[in-house]
């Protein structure tokens, strides 16, 4: 310590003046500058501390400027709040007395200034008197009287006191003021116009001394100023004739109110706050709503052009379902048409004959062949259900009646197909017949191979059908069928193999392999058309009832198994993506603006989702999402070279590959496009309520639902009941009757006016003349006019309420529509 304060002592001063450091040896010198070095760094370090100081107190204060700024936007806000309410409430407020103003004036001015219609004075008819008559009981008596202009009084008094059995010397006639009204004078001459035509029957006071009635001395009271005459009116009106005057008066009040509906009307109506519809269209939602109906409308004419797929789909239809000429049949035999099939034998006939004509044409110069490329394997399949253990196995209600028939053949058989009832073992004489063929075959070239790799004695379960072949459930006539059953394949490619196929077919009947236990036969191919550049998938679906009867059924579908290939396709892509991201703008931006619309108009912004626009605009939405992610999924995993090659089966161990499932996709997502071009349409006329008069439409339309619920609520019963009806009559023997849903839908043709009633009629005349007569009294002409009428005064309504004029737009108001705003403030601004 004391080495290092005699080294500082010995130290040259830092601040020395600079002509005395020439006199500094060596070693002061370098104390010097070391002590120099030792300042600067500490200045430096110094200077750095200061400027990081200087930096957080900048930062906090930036921080504590932002947030005085915020607090003062805050108030800003707040303040402005009241007076956009108050400017909201008192602009409503002069709106209201404005609308009021103007209908009181149209009124008033209809009344005043009304021409009469004619010029000369009309003198009124009088035609009855109601003539009151008070008994000794205090019972007050009213009696009508016919009378015409002559009617004098002396003759309607003569009649009343006849009437009633007293002495028309006694009694006399008083208007209802108590004014006795003169013997000689006519009837009429007895009330003012307007005036109520009743008398009293009173008994004449005799007795000159006699204290007048209050009546009397009232009628004889000098005339008073105005406010003592109505403070003697308000002594009088609670007694018992102010009160039967205040009851007349308030009955002919109403009775006359009542004679004009509209004024009645108007004044039981309340005022509707004005519309705010406005004032929330854009013209950029305009924009935005119109570029997604031309998009959608454009991709969808892309992918359907207008009638293509009805042209392509037209060609198969009449190929399968017309009949031709058979070969190797007996002369003049033909084979069924697909619809001509309706029994086990009929069935039979058309896969051994109509079907190779339609898939193995040899004789016809025009065919699917033709015009289309037929695509792998066809596939034949059926289902069967188990045979009953016991005759009576299966037999619900009847077990007792069947057991008695069981040495007649009678048997119950499962009636649909299901896990416990469906037949999966498997057909051991075809199995050798079959094993045999594919041995034939063997050292046969794949192409030219007749049969497929699947063996049709043996059952596959859905599950497999479905991994393997792409199969998937089909809808039938009488139910739905799964992938499971027994199924043969036959080569599309080859050609001279039909005799090879017919022995198939024979063989295959004689082992039973479709029987009264066969439930279902489903056919199923697909093709490929040049000039439309579609697939096709067909699927011919034989149900077969317990009874033993057939209804066929074709489902064929147009379809492309393969998105964004072709230039064409990409478009196709491409107008998705852009559908896609206008699609998030309607969900996010367009959606808050219309929840901050409801909030401003106090109201919840939950309302929105539950509104006309909310509805669409979630439909569209929903729709969009749907059609881009389902289409993306089903139709992007494999190239169409990778599906014709599988289709094709070039190894020969796959066999048939099913597009029925594809191809119902493909419709599928059409139709959820169909269905959003509805959102879009609905959504596309709220912007027309701009325009005064469809605004006035749409708000009547609007009115009137709320009334159309109570009237579905008469007209669903009434329209289930008469199908309930038509069902129980004609059900079990007609099939456009079958089920309730083909009744309902015959119900709807009979309204369209389009129904075939000759079936009816000739089945029962009766109850076809009651049904179709009850049925256009009561639905047609009562329940569809109460529609009608439900609409009519919803538009009476709005035209009463809401007819008046709309607020004018100034140019102001319509630049600020056109141009957006931020660009209407930048010019204000420069302005």
């Amino acid at each position: 310590m004391n080495t290092n304060s005699a080294e500082d002592e010995d130290e040259a001063p830092v601040d020395c003046d600079p002509t005395e450091m020439d006199n500094l040896n060596m070693e002061q010198a370098k104390k010097l500058y070391v002590k120099l070095r030792r300042e600067q760094k500490r200045s430096v370090i110094y200077q750095q501390n200061l400027q990081r100081k200087m930096q957080k107190l900048k930062v906090d204060l930036d921080s504590r400027t932002e947030e005085v700024e915020g607090l003062q936007r805050t108030l800003q806000l707040a303040q402005r709040k009241y007076e956009d309410e108050s400017r909201s409430l008192q602009k409503e407020h002069e709106f209201k007395a404005k609308a009021q103003e103007d209908r009181i004036r149209d009124y008033l001015s209809e009344v005043l200034y009304t021409k009469p219609s004619s010029s000369k004075k009309v003198e009124y008819e009088l035609e009855t008197v109601m003539v009151s008559f008070v008994r000794s009981d205090n019972f007050r008596y009213n009696l009508a009287f016919r009378v015409d202009g002559r009617t004098a009084v002396t003759e309607l008094c003569n009649s009343a006191c006849r009437y009633w059995g007293v002495s028309p010397e006694e009694y006399v006639l008083k208007t209802m003021a108590s004014n006795k009204c003169q013997d000689e004078i006519l009837v009429k001459q007895c009330f003012k116009q307007g005036e109520i035509a009743q008398l009293r029957l009173e008994k004449k006071r005799l007795d000159p001394t006699s204290t007048p009635t209050d009546d009397e001395l009232k009628a004889i009271q000098p005339k008073v100023p105005h406010k003592k005459k109505q403070q003697q009116q308000n002594d009088v009106q609670y007694d018992a004739a102010g009160v039967n005057a205040i009851q007349k008066q308030h009955d002919n009040y109403n009775s006359e109110l009542r004679r004009m509906g509209g004024a009645y009307f108007l004044l039981r109506t309340k005022n509707t706050k004005p519309s705010e519809h406005a004032s929330k269209i854009k013209l950029r939602d305009i924009i935005i709503w119109t570029a997604l109906v031309v998009l959608t409308f454009y991709g969808y004419w892309l992918r359907r052009p207008t009638g293509y797929d009805y042209w392509l789909l037209k060609g198969f239809e009449d190929e399968i379902v017309r009949s031709q000429a058979a070969t190797n049949m007996t002369s003049g035999d033909v084979a069924l048409g697909v619809y001509e099939v309706h029994t086990t034998d009929d069935l039979w006939n058309w896969l051994k004959y109509s079907l190779p004509n339609i898939v193995f044409p040899q004789n016809t110069t025009f065919n699917l062949k033709t015009h289309n490329m037929l695509l792998g394997y066809v596939a034949i399949r059926a289902q069967n259900v188990k045979k009953p253990l016991s005759p009576t196995s299966n037999c619900q209600q009847n077990a007792e009646l069947v057991g008695q028939l069981e040495g007649k053949g009678a048997m119950c058989y499962p009636e649909g197909l299901n896990a416990e009832t469906q037949e999966t073992r498997d057909f051991s004489a075809l199995q050798s017949y079959w094993q045999n063929r594919i041995a034939s075959q063997s050292g046969v070239e794949v192409a030219s191979r007749l049969r497929g790799p699947t063996p049709p004695w043996r059952w596959q379960s859905a599950e497999y059908n479905e991994d393997h072949h792409a199969i998937s459930t089909l809808q039938g006539y009488y139910t739905r069928y799964d992938a499971s059953g027994y199924m043969a394949e036959y080569s599309l490619g080859v050609s001279g193999m039909v005799d090879a196929y017919r022995e198939d077919m024979y063989y295959f009947r004689n082992y039973g392999w479709i029987s009264p236990l066969t439930r279902s036969v489903i056919v199923s191919f697909s093709a490929y058309n040049f000039a439309y550049d579609k697939w096709v998938s067909c699927d011919i679906i034989f149900s077969k009832a317990p009874s033993g009867a057939i209804e066929p059924l074709v489902e064929l579908h147009a379809f492309r198994p393969k998105i964004a290939e072709t230039k064409e396709e990409l478009t196709e892509t491409y107008i998705d993506y852009a559908r896609l991201v206008i699609i998030f703008y309607i969900g996010i931006f367009v959606g808050m603006a219309e929840r901050h619309h409801k909030i401003k108009n106090h109201k919840a912004g939950c309302w929105y989702h539950v509104s006309t626009n909310g509805i669409c605009d979630i439909g569209c939405v929903a729709c969009m999402l749907c059609v881009v992610i389902w289409r993306n999924v089903k139709f992007s995993q494999s190239s169409t070279k990778e599906i014709m090659q599988r289709v094709a089966d070039t190894s020969g161990d796959k066999g048939y590959y099913s597009f029925s499932g594809q191809a119902t996709d493909f419709v599928q997502i059409l139709r959820v496009e169909g269905l959003m071009m509805v959102f879009l349409s609905f959504r596309m006329v709220n912007f027309f309520r701009l325009n005064r008069t469809v605004y006035l439409i749409w708000h009547t339309l609007g009115m009137a639902l709320k009334s159309f619920l109570f009237v579905i609520a008469l007209f669903v019963p009434t329209f289930v009941g008469f199908t309930l009806v038509a069902h129980t009559i004609y059900g079990p023997y007609l099939d456009n009757y079958a089920t309730v849903t083909k009744t309902v839908l015959q119900f709807y043709r009979l309204l369209e006016g389009d129904l075939d009633v000759d079936e009816l009629m000739g089945f029962d005349t009766i109850w076809a003349v009651f049904i179709i007569v009850c049925f256009y009294v009561i639905i047609n002409y009562f329940l569809l006019n109460v529609f009608i009428a439900v609409v009519v005064d919803a538009y009476y309504v709005v035209q009463i309420t809401q007819a008046t004029a709309g607020d004018k737009w100034s140019t102001m108001k319509k630049v600020r529509w056109f141009v957006p705003g931020i660009l209407v403030n930048m010019y204000q601004s420069l302005t």
